[in-house]
C-alpha cells in the first residue's frame, strides 16, 4: 500500500469509526500528541482530549459523515490533507437532527512502524454553520 493509500485508509477509519460510534477505532488513527483546533473551540492536545470530546457526542448521537479530498501531498514523514467535510447528526433520544459542513486541514505523520497517524486537525465551518452574533 502506498503512503497516499495508507493516509486515505486512516482517514476512512476515523470516519467509519465515528459513523459506527466506535471511539477506539477513531483514536487508533491518531498520533499520541494529536492537536485539534476546531473552530469556536479551545485547542486540545492528545488522545485523551479526543476521547473527552467525542465520547459524550457518540453516546448521545448518531453520525453520518462525508469527506471530499481536495489536496493530499506527502512531504517526507509528514502529509497534508485538505478537504471538505459534511456531517449529519441525529440525537439518539430526541431524534433532533443537525448538520455541519466546511473545510478541514489534517496533518499526518509517518511513525517508525510505517503507519500514518493524524497529528493535526484544523477545521472551519461554512458561513451557514457559523454562530450568530
Amino acid at each position: 500500500m502506498s503512503d497516499i493509500e495508507k493516509i486515505k485508509f486512516a482517514l476512512n477509519e476515523w470516519l467509519q469509526g465515528l459513523d459506527a460510534g466506535d471511539l477506539d477505532r477513531m483514536v487508533v488513527t491518531c498520533h499520541p500528541e494529536v492537536i485539534v483546533c476546531n473552530e469556536y473551540q479551545p485547542t486540545t492536545i492528545g488522545i485523551q482530549a479526543i476521547r473527552d470530546k467525542y465520547g459524550p457526542r457518540i453516546e448521545q448521537s448518531i453520525f453520518k459523515s462525508g469527506f471530499e479530498i481536495q489536496h493530499l501531498k506527502v512531504y517526507g514523514d509528514f502529509a497534508i490533507l485538505i478537504g471538505y467535510f459534511t456531517v449529519e447528526i441525529t440525537h439518539k433520544e430526541t431524534g433532533q437532527t443537525g448538520n455541519g459542513e466546511g473545510r478541514l486541514t489534517l496533518a499526518y505523520q509517518r511513525l517508525s512502524d510505517g503507519s500514518w497517524k493524524m497529528l493535526l486537525d484544523v477545521d472551519n465551518n461554512d458561513e451557514t454553520n457559523a454562530p450568530k452574533a
